[in-house]
């Protein structure tokens, strides 16, 4: 049977919708279930507690293939509010949520949380950046001093916001106010997002001795306070997704599939490889996992952090889309938005959607652990790139279905039908899951206490690289 979420107008209007059928069984405290004990399913009172921290986990029992095959979905009717605005949205179980509209109504960015807010990008055609309060959706303030369009994604640091914007300027924004602190021309198009650390920000921008048509193309560090240039150093192409943080190094990868690894303090190449790369890299420890294209379809890597070498090739996907990466010279909009199928790493464990699949897997030999499987055609890229939050992957569906799953067995804790299109990557923050849909709207659902956290903007952090706690 199906469940459905009932509206509260904004003004506090009604009162809550109870899920139909009979009350749940009793079960143990969140804190006493275990992969082993959770069962598909089971309605928790608070996300599974986290296990102890090991190489990797004992294989457990599989799931259901099907995402859908162990719980049902609950459906959020979510209204057609008034450009600006924002309504209450009451769940069962005394748990709440909220959607807001951007007034610009547009395709929009993964968020960023911090301090209270979620802040959101007003999308590709617009000029305007918006804060929302994290726990209501109403608008804590919208910056109107852009002189660019395309705000990207932002990173949350220190109290400030900062991001690109497609043509042709990086702003940091106090978190506070959305008071301009500074803002650099960089060059244009710039679809990229930031990166931080350190005290320096990352950004890839055109040449300003070519077009940005032709490149080459360059990724610069600049000082967080003040935006002063530290270093520059040219690439092939526009990056994907964003620049990585790890160790002393910046990590990146461009549209045309090559990899860098670069020291962060100088800008010193410390190696550059043709991979095929499809999405930024992901490290852990001494060793890159990224996602390249391989004889039409999409292939799990393991490379050398060390020297770019490739040093195993893992799982293959079901289908053969993994020539859609855009460029600027294509769809600049839609290299904006790419995310791609960028794998996490925890504990030895990675997880990655690859199409309309999900997959866990032992990160060093590929040795599969769980798999699940979206409805209709694997062969397109109907799941969008993961979100890691101790004890849960959440993952949003193109068609607008957002998923919570058990980090050791893949069984399905919560999922939600939005009922719009999201191409985003879902944030994690204190309990409630936000997510960007492309018709600006935000969805934020309170599913959990406040330890499920930790994922606060594309990547987890503002270095792209894990838990923002």
């Amino acid at each position: 049977m199906t469940g459905r979420i009932a509206l509260v107008v904004a003004v506090g209007c009604g009162g809550t919708a109870e899920l139909p059928g009979s009350p749940p069984p009793a079960r143990p405290p969140a804190a006493q279930l275990t992969a082993s004990t959770l069962q598909p399913g089971a309605d928790l009172e608070g996300p599974i507690a986290q296990p102890a921290r090991r190489e990797r986990r004992a294989k457990a029992e599989s799931p259901p293939v099907d995402l859908v095959a162990d719980r049902a979905i609950v459906h959020v009717d979510v209204p057609p509010i008034p450009r600006g605005a924002a309504a209450a949205l009451a769940l069962a179980d005394d748990r709440d949520g909220w959607v807001a509209r951007i007034p610009d109504a547009v395709q929009l960015p993964a968020a960023a949380y911090g301090d209270g807010k979620l802040y959101v990008s007003g999308g590709f055609e617009s000029s305007r950046f918006y804060a929302l309060d994290a726990e209501t959706g109403r608008v804590a303030w919208a910056s109107t001093e852009l002189n660019d369009p395309g705000p990207t994604a932002a990173v949350y640091d220190d109290g400030r916001v900062i991001f690109n914007t497609e043509s042709c300027t990086m702003f940091a924004l106090d978190a506070r106010s959305g008071k301009t602190l500074w803002s650099q021309r960089i060059g244009s198009v710039t679809l990229a997002q930031t990166a931080v650390a350190g005290g320096l920000v990352f950004a890839a921008h055109p040449s300003d001795q070519n077009p940005a048509t032709t490149g080459p193309y360059e990724l610069s560090a600049y000082r967080v306070r003040d935006g002063v240039q530290v270093w520059t150093r040219s690439i092939t192409q526009e990056l994907l997704a964003a620049p990585v943080i790890a160790g002393d190094s910046v990590y990146a990868t461009t549209a045309d599939g090559s990899t860098y690894r670069l020291r962060r303090a100088t800008g010193a190449l410390v190696w550059s490889e043709a991979l095929g790369a499809t999405t930024a890299p992901w490290i852990a420890g001494d060793e890159l996992y990224v996602t390249r294209a391989r004889r039409g379809k999409e292939q799990q890597i393991v490379v050398s952090a060390a020297t770019g070498k490739v040093i195993a090739e893992q799982r293959e996907s079901a289908g053969a889309y993994a020539w859609d990466v855009p460029t600027t010279t294509t769809d600049a909009k839609a290299l904006w938005a790419f995310e791609g199928s960028r794998p996490v790493v925890d504990r030895g464990v990675r997880y990655v959607a690859m199409g309309g699949e999900i997959h866990a897997m032992v990160a060093s030999t590929g040795e599969p652990l769980w798999q699940r499987r979206y409805a209709g055609n694997v062969a397109t890229r109907s799941i969008g790139s993961v979100a890691f939050a101790g004890s849960e992957v959440v993952v949003a569906t193109r068609d607008g279905k957002l998923f919570g799953l058990d980090v050791d067995t893949g069984y399905t804790l919560w999922s939600y039908d939005i009922g719009h299109r999201v191409i985003a990557e879902p944030v994690v923050a204190k309990g409630w899951i936000y997510a960007t849909t492309d018709d600006g709207y935000v969805v934020a659902l309170h599913v959990a206490d406040a330890t499920l956290d930790g994922w606060h903007m594309f990547g987890g952090n503002a270095k792209h690289a894990g838990s923002s706690t």
